[in-house]
């Protein structure tokens, strides 16, 4: 079975061509983020918002569009917390942007369709469990001391 010149063990027998080599990275993961950089750069250069752009412009603005979204779904979270929710409705959102003054003025003009008006729930009717109406019939059979208590 032959072996490959790069399979080896050791470091000293192995050719230039393969000493030199390391695992191929994202420059997302290079930059530590969550948010795809080289998407980022295509958007950039396709979108002929300038005529030339910088290599760590993609890198910044991943950074930017991770912080945001971080800074947000972590209030969202919170206020779904508070709601005695788990999950993030797109209601908790629109009162994240809403209560937040710096929020407000990035994406004020976002109108989130599904969000509804931000109000205060009424607590619901209690439910009489065990304590139903009192009818004439029952009243009768209490009366004749036919339910004993």
């Amino acid at each position: 079975m032959p072996r490959s010149q790069c399979d080896t063990e050791s470091s000293e027998d192995l050719e230039p061509s393969c000493r030199g080599r390391r695992p191929k990275t994202s420059r997302s993961g290079r930059a530590g983020l969550i948010f795809p950089v080289g998407r980022i750069e295509r958007f950039l250069r396709t979108g002929d918002y300038a005529e030339r752009i910088g290599s760590g412009s993609s890198v910044y603005m991943a950074a930017v569009l991770q912080y945001l979204t971080y800074d947000i779904v972590d209030i969202a979270g919170n206020i779904a917390a508070n709601d005695h929710r788990r999950r993030i409705a797109p209601r908790h959102l629109h009162e994240t942007i809403s209560c937040d003054a710096d929020l407000q003025q990035l994406l004020g003009g976002i109108i989130l369709q599904q969000a509804k008006a931000t109000s205060k729930k009424l607590p619901a009717a209690t439910s009489r469990r065990g304590k139903g109406k009192k009818t004439a019939h029952s009243v009768k059979r209490r009366r004749n001391g036919a339910v004993a208590a």
